[in-house]
């Protein structure tokens, strides 16, 4: 005895052609989802080789920031006033342990630059935010210069003023 299975009925051609394009709509959604992820792995290098270099790298450039207090009161007279300014002084680095020893280490030629910059000042310099934020710059410039010419390869990042006095 044979069976015989007639073929399936296929459905109105309106219908296939809707469903084949819902299917091809969602296949498209999916393969552009793994594409755009696949994007952003190899992106953030969370693939292949520069997996291994990009922690290292990104661990260098988000070193902790260390703050150095020069435990000094700078003291020095303005130039065009009978005047003088007192400040105290912060230091902050990224450079890590090295950087941080190395100001320690330098303190003597490194208070003695801050003074060098501070004998130059009148009391305009001293005078608004503006100047108070230009002299940090300069004394940046001038601790780094000197550690530099210390031999030593890092840097400090800013200067704060922990205490200013004009009087």
């Amino acid at each position: 005895m044979t069976i015989a299975i007639p073929p399936p009925k296929l459905a109105k051609s309106g219908k296939v052609g809707g469903l084949l394009k819902i299917l091809g709509t969602g296949l498209a959604f999916v393969a552009g989802a793994a594409a755009g992820g696949f994007g952003a792995v190899v992106g953030m290098g969370r693939l292949g080789p520069a997996e291994k270099s990009a922690p290292a790298a990104a661990e260098v450039a988000r070193s902790p920031v260390q703050y150095v207090e020069l435990d000094n009161a700078f003291t020095s007279n303005l130039i065009d006033t009978g005047r003088y300014l007192q400040l105290r002084l912060s230091l902050s680095t990224t450079g890590g342990a090295p950087v941080a020893a190395a100001i320690v280490r330098h303190k003597p030629a490194l208070i003695s630059a801050v003074l060098s910059v501070l004998g130059d000042l009148g009391e305009a310099d001293v005078a608004d935010r503006a100047v108070k934020d230009r002299l940090r710059v300069k004394l940046r410039t001038a601790i780094n210069e000197t550690l530099k010419q210390k031999g030593e390869s890092g840097s400090v990042d800013e200067v704060f003023f922990t205490g200013l006095v004009v009087q």
